[in-house]
């Protein structure tokens, strides 16, 4: 790691799989990922670190991971999307944070003098949620000159509507996220868990906290007390947040989590709940196939795999998958 670069890239953001930190802090273990076309931030950068380092850019100007990187909302993501450089924005990202790492490592790193602990620039530093930097008065100027008065008038009330109060504390929807992430991260994921909690109380129509807060309180249920208070907690959540939100998804990412740390028969137990919810889902007969798979139980497994080319044939992932699985050890009931 270049020196100096950990504190740049370690902004108190919060992962949409934030509860994934009862995984690693349960275990210590880590996911194993390779990243390409990597010209700004270190070739082995970790993926938790790069994926916070992200995240941290979309909350400071306010948009999706779709405005740099050569993905569509709602279609399935693929390293090959995010790895190339098709959208301008993102060859301009480059350029900013390259430019942040300098003020940081060269210009601010030989002051004579320096507050402790040193403040470092982000890009929230100059956009605080927006994508140009730029002030109330140049925003309204330009479309005043562009639109006329009652367009400008609209887009200040809009304005007002989304950013009022956030210019130096931000009491929004990620604050306690974000310390959350970090205490979990740290070895407190109940703490954690109680912070997101707050967070709904404090913002109760954030589908944002909620998500959070019901995906940690999911995996602790599992970690804790097992597949049946897991499943109970699941359904409280999905009674109180609906299926939109404490979604088939939801319940596949806790399965992950789950597995990733190490809970192999919680991880089964969440996605055979996820394919009892959600029985025409092949990506959910996937997911269980995998974790089947990883508890060394293969006849199971290629059921599942089987299962999910049934009710999606174009899955390549699982036709791929019973290949190794045929060539394989012999399973395990």
């Amino acid at each position: 790691m270049k020196p100096g670069l950990s504190r740049t890239l370690v902004p108190a953001v919060l992962l949409c799989a934030a509860a994934s930190v009862w995984a690693q802090t349960q275990t210590g273990t880590k996911p194993t990922e390779s990243f390409t076309n990597l010209k700004v931030l270190p070739k082995d950068i970790p993926p938790d670190q790069l994926r916070a380092f992200m995240s941290s850019i979309t909350r400071a100007l306010g948009v999706r991971c779709e405005y740099c990187h050569a993905i569509e909302e709602g279609k399935p993501r693929t390293n090959e999307d995010f790895a190339k450089d098709d959208k301008p924005t993102k060859i301009k990202a480059r350029a900013m944070m390259q430019m942040t790492m300098d003020i940081n490592q060269k210009y601010l790193a030989n002051l004579s003098h320096r507050e402790e602990p040193a403040i470092q620039v982000q890009c929230v530093t100059c956009h605080r949620g927006t994508t140009e930097p730029r002030t109330l008065t140049d925003v309204l100027t330009a479309e005043y000159n562009k639109e006329g008065l009652d367009s400008t008038v609209v887009k200040y009330n809009r304005l007002r509507d989304r950013y009022y109060g956030r210019a130096v504390y931000d009491f929004g929807e990620t604050s306690l996220g974000d310390v959350g992430r970090q205490i979990g991260s740290a070895g407190h994921p109940e703490d954690a868990t109680k912070l997101y909690a707050l967070n709904v109380e404090m913002n109760p129509k954030s589908i944002f906290a909620k998500r959070v807060y019901a995906n940690s309180s999911i995996v602790g249920a599992y970690y804790h007390a097992g597949p049946d208070s897991g499943a109970a907690v699941y359904q409280s959540f999905k009674g109180q947040y609906g299926d939109k939100l404490v979604s088939e998804e939801m319940l596949n990412d806790v399965g992950y989590q789950l597995l990733g740390g190490g809970k192999t028969n919680e991880a089964i137990a969440a996605f055979k709940l996820n394919a009892t919810e959600h029985p025409n889902s092949g990506n959910v007969y996937d997911s269980l196939g995998e974790a089947y798979a990883a508890a060394g139980k293969t006849k199971d497994a290629k059921a599942a795999y089987e299962k999910s080319l049934k009710l999606d044939p174009k899955n390549e992932n699982a036709k791929q998958k019973l290949v190794e699985l045929k060539k394989g050890k012999k399973s395990k009931k």
